[in-house]
């Protein structure tokens, strides 16, 4: 069975345009993402998907250096549909979503979302808002004809949009496993935020990431949580 890890990502974000390609600890924002999941040995594959469109063209490039990562290409306003052809273009058995904004996931917080997953045996799983990990740190996995029933079924732009929201809408037809840190939802007081969406957010990984990456490239949550303890002005929080 062959697993593909598919990041989205695009150049032209509303809210801080050209994101993917700035540096943190001079490394572009993408290729923490890729070298986080190149150390998950369950991922046989990796596949950044993008928006068609002159647009994206400096990330496209960038991508298309690199000889073992695969870029797709797909209509921006259905993500969905950019997933199902990302899938069949790697020949997918098993999907890992991730999301471009998430430059900080722990690789072994994808192994844990697989394992569980395997272990329950459902047509997807996910790390979601209450898993108790820090915020960022959220995945999906699917089994690649799940995704490519939903692309040829839905209708609404909402799940076109949301890319798991068909099969959520549908859970008589699709099973789900949920993950938890520890077993069970939790929603800690101050949990850490580690995501890019503003220039805010940047100017904070900017320093999370001279803090911790020259220890270990592929820094995880407890050190994430450490700094975060010692200087909360870095981190966004929720409760």
């Amino acid at each position: 069975m062959k697993t593909v890890a598919i990041i989205q990502a695009r150049h032209t974000s509303s809210r801080l345009p050209g994101k993917m390609l700035l540096p943190l600890a001079g490394v572009p924002v993408i290729q923490h993402i890729i070298q986080r999941v190149r150390s998950v040995p369950e991922i046989n594959q990796i596949c950044v998907t993008i928006p068609d469109g002159n647009d994206q063209a400096p990330l496209a490039s960038y991508i298309e250096a690199q000889d073992d990562i695969h870029l797709s290409r797909g209509p921006e306003e259905n993500l969905l549909r950019r997933f199902a052809i990302a899938a069949t273009e790697t020949n997918a058995d098993h999907v890992v979503r991730l999301w471009g904004d998430c430059p900080a996931i722990d690789p072994v917080v994808i192994q844990h979302l697989l394992s569980a997953w395997d272990s329950a045996n459902t047509d997807w799983a996910y790390v979601s808002d209450d898993s108790g990990y820090p915020l960022g740190n959220e995945c999906q996995a699917f089994d690649a004809q799940v995704l490519l029933t939903a692309d040829r079924e839905v209708t609404s732009i909402r799940d076109q949009e949301y890319v798991h929201t068909y099969l959520e809408d549908h859970a008589d037809r699709f099973t789900c496993s949920k993950v938890y840190r520890d077993g069970a939802p939790s929603k800690p007081l101050n949990r850490p935020q580690i995501l890019l969406d503003t220039a805010d957010d940047y100017e904070n990984l900017c320093q999370i990431f001279e803090a911790l990456y020259p220890a270990s490239s592929v820094f995880g949550v407890a050190s994430v949580e450490k700094l975060a303890h010692a200087k909360p002005e870095l981190f966004r929080t929720v409760s």
